[in-house]
């Protein structure tokens, strides 16, 4: 197949053999890139390649960024975007099927035996937000089943963990799973690859690490550090390689050095705990769910990136309605992109603090550049969760509550702080200030598994966005 650092990824006996894979990691651990790499190495053995790009923030100019350097007869791969402008005779992409018509019609009828055809798709995770998750399950089914016919290999990415339900259905529609992490080192941001499974032979995951290059393209190096006998830092879960006596610690763990002060600086905003021995069973929450726009733009630089993540957790931290509430009474779970906050008293923190944290932003906005400025959008619900452990013995929780903050959240654009109705009309029935900001924006819209929902957005003249969520105007 010639994946990008197949001789390190793989380790059975002979070649990976022309597969269909599906390329999983958190925001920023180099699935955009690595898909890149796929092509590039395409091209230069003269492969058709073909990008289809599902984010609407990624466009056709900033993936040519990535192949001007290729001076190659071919030039950049084909590229097919659902938010393109369609040519005159093309088919304009409303649904899964026209783009699998659009596929279609880019792959050659007559594949030759000695000349291969690459597919990168990226990213499923846009398809789940903006589809159903049944109607992109289909579709991962059918568009498999056409490139296996047509012996085409492909990168099908996610944003995600291998547990993750989601991750583990489609994973189980195509041949293997490639798993990617973003690492924190003293010399800076490194990332690590594993070929996590595949279909047609044994496989010994083995971490290896790869870095980006100035120019694009990745560089591979066996990781040999990366065994279970090795201490592994408390925050970026990193192994702690050399003297561990110059490793730091806290809470009876160890840190690299370099995380300690990360450590204690978010330790002063959440407390050193990220729950607080909650007891297990079931728990109401009201859930303030948040995520920044654009934060997994490729072009955007992980120095970057952790600058804004790290700058919105002071926000928030500064915030009355988070800072002033008792530790034992809020659960604040990391989520990558931003976090989930369930407070277990008092409904009106979630909106309280999403208008706080809005006139915040303002201010910090108007004071910085442009590449810091930090856009969110927020999604606000109530409802109950469970208290569980993982493997790790960490308390987690999930459930009804944070399911449907995220999918409210996932409706909105920058700017947007969307309520699930069960809180929104709690709200307005509530207090006469609440009538005037929160709006309906209209019920019956169908999200995940069918379920029905009456969305609200909350806005005034120095919070909230008073538009129509683009998604919203799709769906109506």
């Amino acid at each position: 197949m010639f994946i990008p650092g197949q001789n390190q990824l793989f380790s059975g006996s002979g070649e990976i053999p022309k597969s269909i894979m599906l390329l999983v990691g958190t925001s920023g651990s180099g699935k955009t890139v690595y898909g890149m790499q796929f092509l590039r190495d395409g091209i230069s053995v003269g492969d058709r390649c073909l990008y289809v790009n599902c984010s609407q923030a990624f466009t056709q100019e900033s993936f040519n960024s990535y192949f001007t350097r290729s001076t190659t007869a071919k030039g950049p791969p084909a590229f097919v975007s659902l938010f393109a402008m369609p040519k005159p005779g093309v088919i304009q992409i409303r649904s899964l099927s026209d783009l699998l018509d659009r596929i279609t019609s880019l792959i050659p009828m007559d594949q030759a035996e000695e000349l291969s055809t690459r597919l990168v798709l990226d990213s499923l995770t846009d398809l789940v937000a903006r589809f159903s998750n049944d109607a992109v399950q289909k579709f991962v089914a059918e568009l498999y089943d056409l490139l296996k016919v047509k012996n085409i290999v492909a990168l099908f990415t996610i944003t995600g963990s291998p547990s993750t339900p989601t991750v583990e259905t489609l994973g189980s529609l195509v041949d293997g799973i490639i798993q990617l992490k973003m690492n924190d080192t003293s010399d800076g941001v490194e990332r690590s690859a594993r070929l996590l499974s595949l279909k047609t032979a044994h496989v010994n995951p083995k971490w290896v690490r790869f870095s980006i290059k100035q120019d694009g393209s990745l560089q591979f190096v066996r990781d040999n550090s990366l065994s279970p006998s090795e201490l592994v830092c408390k925050l970026c879960n990193g192994p702690i390689i050399g003297n561990v006596a110059n490793a730091g610690s806290g809470s009876g763990s160890p840190f690299h050095p370099h995380c300690l002060d990360t450590y204690q600086k978010l330790g002063d905003i959440y407390g050193s705990h990220i729950l607080y021995a909650l007891q297990p069973g079931v728990v109401n929450a009201n859930f303030f769910f948040i995520d920044i726009v654009g934060l997994s733009n490729p072009l955007l630089s992980v120095e970057k990136q952790i600058g804004k993540i790290e700058d919105l957790n002071a926000l928030i931290g500064s915030c009355d309605a988070y800072s002033k509430v008792p530790k034992d009474n809020k659960i604040v779970l990391p989520t990558g992109d931003g976090m989930a906050i369930g407070f277990l008293i008092n409904p009106e923190l979630p909106l309280q603090l999403s208008i706080q944290l809005h006139r915040k932003l303002q201010a910090f906005n108007a004071k910085t550049t442009s590449d810091k400025s930090i856009g969110v959008r927020i999604g606000i619900s109530s409802g109950p969760v469970f208290v569980v452990s993982d493997v790790n013995n960490n308390q987690n929780v999930w459930g009804p509550g944070i399911i449907l903050a995220r999918r409210v959240m996932d409706l909105g654009d920058d700017g947007h702080i969307l309520l699930a109705d069960n809180i929104a009309e709690a709200l307005v029935n509530l207090k006469d200030e609440y009538r005037k900001v929160i709006r309906p924006v209209g019920s019956g819209y169908k999200i995940k598994h069918g379920q029905l929902l009456t969305l609200y957005s909350a806005f005034s003249q120095d919070f909230g966005n008073p538009a129509i969520p683009t998604r919203i105007s799709e769906l109506s």
